[in-house]
């Protein structure tokens, strides 16, 4: 018999796997780690908005955040079955769809050090 808390806690993890946006971001990860810039990067989206998906992702047990060097990378990390699960189904039938196709190839066309580069020279610009 399924309790109370149980169904919360499903219902929690279904609800942070069932925004387009964070299954995009779930289907990037099944294909390499990456951090908030890269992502921003593929979706166009803002920083401080992928770091909210990221968030909700990590809090549920989907994802992990591991620093390195100025970065926070993250990839993959179901801390449950049912999560690895979920991620199993999800990542596979999002990686059918076009759109989501075309941003993975956009990430394999892209790296956190070239985003960097970028950034500290369109700063440098206005500055």
């Amino acid at each position: 018999m399924i309790s109370g808390e149980i169904v919360q806690k499903l219902s929690r993890r279904l609800k942070a796997i069932s925004d387009p946006t964070r299954i995009k971001i779930l289907a990037l990860l099944s294909v390499r780690p990456c951090c908030v810039c890269e992502l921003a990067a593929v979706l166009s989206l803002s920083q401080p908005t992928i770091s909210r998906h990221l968030k909700q992702l990590e809090t549920e047990g989907f994802i992990a955040g591991k620093r390195e060097k100025t970065w926070i990378i993250y990839s993959l990390n179901p801390r449950r079955k049912c999560c690895r699960n979920l991620l199993e189904i999800v990542t596979k039938r999002a990686r059918e769809d076009v759109e989501i196709t075309r941003l993975i190839e956009k990430l394999e066309s892209i790296s956190r050090e070239n985003i960097t580069k970028a950034l500290v020279e369109a700063r440098a610009e206005c500055g």
